[in-house]
């Protein structure tokens, strides 16, 4: 199976369906956040404090092509929120699996985040995310192989979809294999 590349808006539901999924298809988990904080030694928002937005965007895009160049099969990946800000990022996502937008409006978002809004710089004030979020939607939209709407129905029911997505796309065992 090619991986699954989930990209979204901060707060649309990347990790939280993408470790759901990675565990119905019974293969691993990869957060590029988490990944990218590995590799810098820090949290995200202490890398754009300290070195700022275009250094963590160089970071990330180091992240993806890691990714691609692995050549990884059989797992779900989350990207960062904003990976689809570079043109070379949108170029290497299509490359590194099936690529699906999880889709919600921004209010809905941040409102997911709660209190972790505050670990989140980029988020700090409305004006601002509204503005990544308009910038960012049809960046999502031309890269993205398939979208799910993750806001009106919840985990469950969006895992169903993707799950039926994914359906005549995943391999099938030989009988008696």
């Amino acid at each position: 199976m090619d991986p699954v590349v989930l990209i979204g808006f901060m707060g649309s539901g990347k990790t939280t369906l993408g470790r759901r999924l990675a565990a119905a298809l019974g293969v691993d988990f990869i957060d590029c956040d988490t990944e990218l904080e590995t590799a810098a030694g820090c949290s995200i928002r202490t890398l754009i404090e300290r070195r700022g937005e275009a250094a963590f965007r160089s970071s990330e895009l180091a992240v993806l092509r890691r990714l691609v160049d692995s050549r990884r099969a059989d797992c779900v990946v989350a990207t960062g929120g904003g990976i689809v800000e570079s043109a070379a990022a949108r170029a290497l996502l299509p490359q590194l699996g099936r690529v699906v937008w999880l889709r919600a409006d921004p209010e809905t978002c941040v409102a997911r985040l709660g209190t972790a809004r505050v670990t989140r710089p980029l988020l700090a004030d409305a004006d601002g995310w509204r503005a990544r979020y308009a910038r960012r939607a049809p960046l999502y939209a031309a890269v993205a192989a398939y979208v799910v709407d993750t806001h009106p129905d919840g985990v469950e029911a969006s895992l169903g979809v993707l799950l039926r997505w994914l359906g005549p796309l995943l391999p099938t065992t030989p009988a008696g294999g």
